[in-house]
């Protein structure tokens, strides 16, 4: 009898993501709804076993059918312990063991792993870096986050909170970073830290198209910076240009620092404005890092998009299947 298919769930701070699917990556269920994360832990926790059961009648299952399950979470998270502490994106979340929550609910073995290292392993399991050993994930969205894979795995660290990539400094003194530091790569490159420099360009009235832009838009954020810096505003491509060298300083860093085979590129911003800060962030990159790490070193763009957590997670189930079996 063929084994069952594993769930996955991505948490967000506005939408939950439920996949069905095998451990060869084939997705047979999904469902997405918005988290409502403003009603607190209990809420949203019901909303999940509510989507993961809908994703699972897809399949022709119900969820306690699954082999198991794996939820991504942001925020900081206790991995030994599974709980989830400190996630902006979700008021009223501190210290609450999800997964202990969801197995006494669905008797399922369920696991817990950042987002974005889930998204690592998505990519390197399924996506660009499939067939990599050694391979450093960047998501550039609403902030900046990675993952770490040597060997073949996620490098966790010492308890569990490496891959904090988009607070490496790249800028003394540099923009501050919603973490109370200046010069974060999340502060520059991230459509946060685009956005608050806009408006700070704004404010100084140096930037006449983006204020007219934002006075337009009620909902101003990186797109329209990204759609004055194609229609040639120079402000809006100097934001641009800066995210491109910051970026390209702080994956020199990576390069020398792990020797990677690929560094892999996923997240909104680079979905939605590649064209104006990628080459001049590899440009960079190539001039910065050492000779003999930048040698065979790749530079790619993510392929699965919103899928790369949960199928992420669904790899490492298997990861935690065949360690077990």
């Amino acid at each position: 009898m063929p084994k069952p298919p594993y769930g996955a769930i991505d948490l967000g701070g506005t939408k939950l993501r439920a996949t069905i699917a095998s451990l060869d990556g084939r997705i047979v269920g999904e469902e997405i709804v918005a988290s409502e994360a403003s009603e607190g832990p209990e809420s949203v926790i019901d909303r999940m076993i509510q989507t993961l059961e809908t994703a699972a009648e897809q399949a022709g299952l119900r969820a306690h059918d699954l082999a198991g399950l794996g939820v991504a979470s942001p925020g900081a998270l206790d991995l030994i312990h599974g709980l989830v502490f400190e996630a902006p994106q979700l008021p009223g979340w501190s210290g609450v063991p999800l997964p202990q929550i969801l197995n006494e609910r669905l008797g399922i073995p369920v696991i817990l792993e950042n987002d974005a290292n889930a998204a690592a392993v998505g990519e390197n399991r399924f996506g660009a870096g499939e067939g990599t050993r050694q391979m450093i994930y960047l998501t550039i969205s609403t902030g900046v986050g990675g993952g770490i894979i040597i060997d073949g795995d996620i490098y966790h660290g010492a308890t569990g909170s490496a891959g904090e990539l988009g607070h490496v400094i790249v800028w003394y003194d540099g923009p501050r970073c919603l973490c109370g530091e200046r010069g974060c790569l999340e502060a520059i490159a991230s459509g946060t830290g685009l956005v608050w420099r806009a408006e700070e360009l704004i404010e100084r009235g140096e930037a006449p198209v983006l204020e007219r832009m934002k006075r337009e838009h009620d909902d101003f954020g990186a797109d329209e910076v990204a759609d004055a810096a194609r229609a040639g505003d120079e402000p809006a491509r100097r934001l641009f240009d800066e995210a491109g060298l910051y970026l390209g300083i702080a994956l020199a860093d990576f390069v020398n620092i792990f020797n990677p085979e690929m560094l892999v590129l996923g997240g909104g911003v680079v979905t939605g404005a590649a064209d104006l800060f990628l080459e001049r962030a590899e440009s960079t990159m190539r001039q910065l890092a050492r000779k003999q790490p930048l040698k065979d070193v790749r530079l790619e763009r993510a392929t699965l998009g919103d899928q790369s957590g949960p199928l992420g997670m669904i790899a490492l189930l298997g990861n935690q299947a065949n360690t077990q079996g």
